[in-house]
């Protein structure tokens, strides 16, 4: 064998390992987490009719979600902004009287011009929810503003599991049913 022709082929050797080994890695990777299904909820129909603003710092924006039977793990929450601002989106137990109660978690949003969706572009906005504990029965996610303008993009579903509320002790206003449902998105692992 010519010493060129030990060089090409000692080239197409390790090309052919640099291969076996990336995707020996990627099969590594996709298989470490051991998760092969995730399920979203949802309640809306995915086609965003207009958007929710919030006229106050206490406004929020309520939405039910049912877990289904069994814990599951919390890995991503998503969203569909209509406009800049920042919003503070608040994970809830509920409480006996199937209402809103202790704060799982907290995430804020500052949304800016790249963030913004027309209802259509699918560009979401996304949490990771990985280091929250398992979650059983309802759980309700709460979206308020906390600074601009900001807009949540809604679809015209009634759906039964949107609400508002106005968290002001000065003006309590207790949960109202609404008409519109909030794109939003809780995946879980179960």
């Amino acid at each position: 064998m010519t010493p060129a022709r030990a060089g090409l082929s000692s080239a197409w050797a390790a090309l052919g390992l640099a291969l076996l080994g990336a995707g020996c890695g990627t099969t590594a990777a996709v298989s470490a987490g051991g998760t092969t299904r995730e399920l979203v909820l949802a309640y809306d129909d995915s086609r965003a009719t207009g958007t929710l603003a919030f006229p106050s710092m206490t406004y929020e924006s309520v939405l039910r979600f049912s877990v289904p039977e069994g814990e599951h793990r919390p890995l991503r929450l998503r969203l569909q902004a209509g406009a800049e601002g920042q919003l503070v989106v608040t994970i809830y137990a509920t409480t006996l009287l199937e209402t809103p109660g202790e704060t799982l978690r907290t995430v804020t949003f500052d949304i800016s011009k790249p963030d913004v969706s027309d209802g259509r572009d699918g560009r979401w906005i996304v949490a990771d929810l990985g280091e929250m504990k398992p979650l059983k029965g309802d759980v309700w996610i709460g979206v308020r503003k906390a600074g601009g303008e900001p807009t949540l993009w809604a679809s015209s579903v009634v759906s039964g599991q949107a609400f508002v509320r106005n968290n002001d002790p000065n003006n309590f206003m207790g949960l109202l049913p609404t008409k519109r449902t909030p794109m939003l998105r809780l995946e879980l692992v179960p």
